[in-house]
């Protein structure tokens, strides 16, 4: 997990008198190309190559922003175009500036010798019959070499777009001048792997806070919507005001999506915010048909936790989608008496979040993995337990499949806010620890 900067940009006291938030936004956060760039960094695939290569450098900001075509490389001092083909043998230094920015220098060498070794790469993780894939030939300096190389698939010669026109097993190699590259196998079905169908699922995020007098009525809201539907979801995001159940995560998504009042309740993500107690919202989710599934596998090792998440995709997606993975601890109490309950210290939390063991915006699924038909796996090994835990046996993971993009918007008190960063969930899914959910 990855933990940013945190910057609170609220009053507590303001927070308390606006109980009732405005849609949310959020000011600019890591990666979504607002935060000025403070900083550069340089970077290419291989800095060892051999002659004749053509070598593409990637300029990058402080907030993962990509300036490389406002930026002037040079090597060796003097300015170049980008690709750059290097000719000759030798050492070459490659640095870049952006402004009044330099970057890193890379160190670049470049060798007459032949290459050593080749691999063979695909566009796609997954393939269903009828479907048709391209295929790269790479040497170990990183130069393309396809249309040199020969590729066969269980023998023959493959043609270069390939199309897998019948069921069956796969198995492709390539060679270029006595060397042999790695095998790739595919398992080639009508559907290969992914269910047809899935069951569409709601999360309600709580922002929320024991300081917060008008929070419990939604945690209330969010416990009876559970309890009437197996298929809706809740986790409590507590944040701000010395709260003793705030975690880096909760602190820094208060800030970035600009909550401004508590509670704050998303149905499926940050562009709608939940009128509890209507239903209305939450059936409409509900009612979608879902493009996405999950099924997990959890088990506690040693007192180190692993979790399995399979992701299913009927549906290819047409933009970048991450992963999320939480871990909750349901019925917690605090020391801290929850504010606007008579119950005080006796007041029971339902489902805290306690960890994220993704980034704090999601891990990207590659593109080549998210394709119609197929499922993505991803293992999470040895991970830690927090240590503020009340009750192990009342721990749960959630994990669900989101995107994330700009929205403008008018916040409580009438100020505009463009390129506000949004989110909505595909689908998400939950098990309780040590047990299987499979695919629903």
């Amino acid at each position: 997990m990855k933990t940013l900067n945190i910057f609170k940009s609220f009053l507590l006291g303001l927070l308390i008198i606006s109980c009732s938030a405005s849609d949310d936004g959020g000011d600019s956060g890591s990666g979504n190309g607002n935060e000025e760039v403070t900083s550069i960094t340089l970077t290419t695939a291989s800095t060892e190559v051999n002659t004749g290569a053509q070598v593409a450098f990637v300029v990058t900001g402080n907030n993962s922003s990509d300036v490389t075509s406002s930026s002037t490389l040079k090597v060796d001092g003097q300015s170049f175009s980008n690709p750059l083909n290097f000719n000759s043998e030798g050492t070459y230094q490659v640095s870049a500036t952006y402004n009044d920015l330099t970057s890193n220098t890379l160190t670049i060498t470049v060798s007459d010798i032949p290459a050593s070794s080749i691999e063979l790469r695909f566009n796609q993780v997954c393939y269903s019959t009828g479907d048709t894939t391209s295929f790269t030939v790479l040497d170990n300096f990183n130069n393309t070499i396809t249309s040199e190389a020969e590729v066969t698939v269980n023998g023959s010669v493959a043609s270069n777009p390939f199309q897998f026109s019948a069921d069956g097993t796969y198995n492709f190699v390539a060679t270029f001048e006595g060397l042999t590259s790695n095998e790739v196998s595919f398992e080639v079905t009508p559907n290969s792997g992914a269910p047809i169908a899935y069951t569409k699922k709601v999360l309600l995020e709580d922002f929320t806070g024991t300081w917060c007098p008008q929070c419990p009525p939604a945690a209330s809201a969010i416990a009876s919507a559970m309890s009437g539907n197996s298929n809706i979801f809740g986790v409590g995001y507590h944040a701000v005001g010395g709260d003793p159940m705030e975690i880096p995560e909760t602190a820094y998504w208060s800030s970035y999506y600009n909550v401004t009042g508590f509670p704050t309740v998303y149905v499926n993500g940050a562009d709608t915010r939940w009128n509890f107690p209507n239903m209305g919202q939450v059936d409409s989710e509900l009612a979608e048909t879902a493009t996405v599934g999950l099924a997990l596998e959890t088990a506690l090792v040693a007192g180190k936790l692993n979790i399995e998440v399979n992701v299913g995709f009927n549906t290819t997606p047409n933009e970048q989608v991450q992963l999320m993975v939480y871990l909750i601890e349901d019925n917690v109490t605090t020391s801290t008496p929850q504010s606007g309950s008579s119950l005080g210290v006796n007041y029971v939390h339902k489902d805290v979040l306690r960890e994220v063991y993704t980034d704090q915006l999601g891990d990207a699924i590659e593109a080549s993995s998210a394709v119609a038909g197929c499922v993505y796996t991803r293992n999470f090994i040895d991970l830690d337990l927090p240590s503020n835990i009340d009750d192990i046996n009342n721990l749960k993971v959630i994990a669900f499949v989101r995107n994330t993009y700009a929205k403008t918007f008018v916040d409580y008190f009438g100020t505009t806010h463009s390129n506000s960063p949004h989110y909505d969930i595909y689908n998400v899914q939950k098990v309780e620890l040590g047990e299987t959910q499979e695919f629903d």
